[in-house]
């Protein structure tokens, strides 16, 4: 009867001990979950922003070639009325000579 009642002490002791590791390993997965949430919404809301920064850039790239090409087109025309210009000097020039 003795060795059942330390048997019956005994299970009750690790039961005990048992509820409280139950309890904090709970507590513990708790927080665990909170954190797991808190990164899934860091990793959503960095998807977004990877998505925006991404389309900014083709945007970007896109406007930087409208504006390089705008760039090579007026160079173009400005050599052209340069060279208008200078014609017309000579023009002059030669008008003024005679």
């Amino acid at each position: 009867m003795a060795d059942s009642q330390t048997t019956i002490a005994s299970l009750r002791e690790l039961n005990s001990k048992l509820t409280v590791e139950i309890t904090k390993l709970r507590k513990k997965y708790v927080k665990v979950e909170a954190e797991n949430i808190k990164l899934k919404q860091i990793i959503e809301e960095n998807t977004e922003f990877k998505t925006r920064f991404e389309k900014q850039d083709r945007k970007n790239k896109t406007d930087i070639a409208n504006l390089i090409s705008e760039n090579t087109k007026l160079k173009f025309r400005v050599s052209k009325l340069e060279q208008k210009l200078s014609q017309n000097d000579e023009k002059k020039a030669i008008l003024l000579l005679n």
